[in-house]
């Protein structure tokens, strides 16, 4: 019932935020899985930039990127295939002319005859945007970092509490001036998930670049002052817990909409 409620708010709770953040909801699948033997990431990111073709040609609205463990404790996947959508009407009309369309144009387009990734796992999740601050295109790096961990809520918390509270930190990240270069969002399981999965979401926190991670963690001090002088700090220790991130490099490859 707990991810019911989340997704139910999660939908409902945009309306009320967008006016103090610019959050967003979409969908989004992970397609974890090994690179075939012989082959390297680089045809990976080749086989999936030639799907862009097909996307543009047919008006799909997708976007497409690709994740390598950096620090992930146990390795049991080489590579993470990411995709999302504006919304679920385009995440069935994609994959609709996926299942459909795709085989007959791969036949006479495509320069691979077989997929490079063996995928091992795949599931699909309910996304939100809730808070960060964006850099200019020509500062963000090709590859980038970005952290994950699994998150619960306590008694008290819902994705509602914690979209509210993370505009007011973003309004007041931006009042320190010193904050730009990453983006949260918060992921919730509802395809390929089973109810016992031991967690409510995830929280996905990228950085545009190197440079500006490290200029985050140098202002880290400073923020945590703030967080905890506006009661923000121990208003989400009342909401939520979450394990240990793991990082990934993760490549953005393309977008075929504008968020």
């Amino acid at each position: 019932m707990k991810f019911i409620n989340i997704l139910l708010l999660s939908v409902l709770s945009l309306g009320i935020i967008a006016e103090t953040s610019e959050q967003y909801t979409y969908r989004a699948e992970f397609f974890f899985g090994d690179i075939k033997e012989g082959k390297s990431y680089e045809d990976v990111k080749a086989q999936n930039m030639e799907y862009q073709n097909f996307l543009e040609e047919h008006d799909l609205k997708y976007g497409r990127s690709l994740f390598v463990p950096i620090w992930s404790g146990e390795r049991k996947y080489d590579i993470i295939e990411y995709g999302y959508w504006p919304d679920g009407q385009e995440q069935y009309r994609e994959w609709g002319a996926y299942m459909n369309e795709y085989p007959a144009w791969a036949a006479e387009n495509s320069e691979f005859n077989e997929e490079i990734v063996d995928t091992k796992r795949s599931v699909s999740m309910r996304g939100v945007r809730a808070r960060g601050i964006r850099i200019p295109q020509e500062e963000r790096d090709r590859f980038k970092f970005v952290d994950f961990a699994r998150c619960s809520f306590k008694a008290e918390g819902n994705i509602d509490k914690l979209l509210d509270l993370n505009a007011r930190i973003e309004a007041k990240e931006i009042e320190m001036g010193n904050r730009a270069g990453y983006g949260m969002h918060y992921l919730i399981p509802y395809r390929g998930v089973g109810a016992d999965a031991g967690y409510d979401y995830i929280r996905m926190i990228h950085y545009y670049s190197a440079e500006k991670r490290s200029e985050l963690i140098s202002t880290w001090g400073d923020f945590m002052d703030m967080m905890e002088n506006e009661g923000l700090l121990a208003e989400y220790n009342s909401y939520a817990t979450c394990d240990p991130q793991s990082t990934y490099r993760v490549e953005w490859l393309y977008n075929t909409f504008n968020n």
